[in-house]
């Protein structure tokens, strides 16, 4: 028997690296927090900023204020709505119908996006169909929609639905037919069961596509709602919009439109700490 001897200078010169140059959570988390403070900070910033050339603008003489109010005129008047039970009325009747939109449509269009990845022929049969709707805008359909359910929130609910699932579904479906088939097969190898292989492998595989999807699905739904309700509704803040601008009252108009901006503001907001939440983890 033989004994092979390897010298010191043969032997293998990579190490385990370093600890401490190795980025670790303590590092991560200040970096973190300094690029959510630089996204708030600009954000509060813009809005100043924004406000404060409205009231010049009105001030020196730029633009009329029967065209856009300085924001000290608008913000006393949203202060006295603020006050009133129909304002709140109308704020309940669009946050329903916007958080419905969103659960279902997200819903929806989640499981028509598995469906397509899944089932491909099923995907491309339909997938020119999606694309081609969420190309129209819906807001063409509501007359069918008034006749098939009234006017009344389900019919809004309906088709801002409808606009919040088929972004959904396409990102769904790009993101999950985009993922590298070797995740699968080493699912398969390590005989994963078919729901092991989809909520640990696929979807987090897919993530950053779905949260797109989520984005935009948030944003169509707010988009929907205020649409609809904009043409032939009898309650919400876009009904109340369109009124308050046949009656040329554009104090409490603008008044309106500041909160359907804040309303947009929130679900940003939300959205942006539900993306971090999901997407935990994939950038350490």
């Amino acid at each position: 028997m033989t004994t092979s001897y390897v010298a010191a200078d043969d032997l293998p010169t990579e190490t385990m690296p370093d600890p401490e140059h190795q980025p670790n959570a303590i590092e991560r988390r200040p970096r973190r927090m300094g690029n959510l403070m630089l996204s708030v900070s600009s954000t509060i910033g813009l809005i100043v900023l924004f406000t404060a050339f409205c009231e010049v603008g009105v001030r020196t003489g730029l633009w009329k204020e029967s065209v856009l109010p300085a924001p000290s005129t608008i913000f006393p008047t949203l202060a006295t709505l603020l006050t009133k039970a129909q304002f709140w009325e109308d704020a309940g009747r669009t946050g329903f119908e916007v958080a419905v939109a969103i659960v279902f449509g997200s819903l929806l269009g989640f499981a028509a996006g598995l469906v397509f990845w899944k089932a491909p022929l099923i995907g491309r049969i339909f997938e020119p169909y999606l694309v081609s709707f969420y190309a129209v805008p819906l807001v063409l359909f509501y007359p069918v929609m008034i006749v098939l359910v009234g006017i009344n929130a389900m019919s809004v609910i309906i088709l801002a639905t409808i606009m919040a699932a088929i972004p959904m579904a396409l990102n769904t479906a790009v993101g999950l037919n985009a993922m590298p088939p070797v995740y699968m097969k080493l699912a398969r190898s390590l005989k994963a069961s078919p729901r092991q292989a989809l909520f640990a492998i696929a979807i987090p595989a897919a993530g950053p596509f779905i949260v797109a999807g989520l984005r935009l699905a948030v944003v169509y739904a707010l988009i929907g709602a205020i649409a609809m309700e904009f043409t032939t509704a009898q309650a919400g803040l876009g009904y109340r919009i369109r009124y308050l601008y046949e009656v040329f009252d554009n104090n409490q108009m603008f008044a309106y439109i500041v909160m359907v901006l804040a309303l947009s503001l929130i679900l940003t907001v939300l959205l942006a700490i539900v993306e971090r939440i999901l997407l935990r983890g994939r950038n350490l």
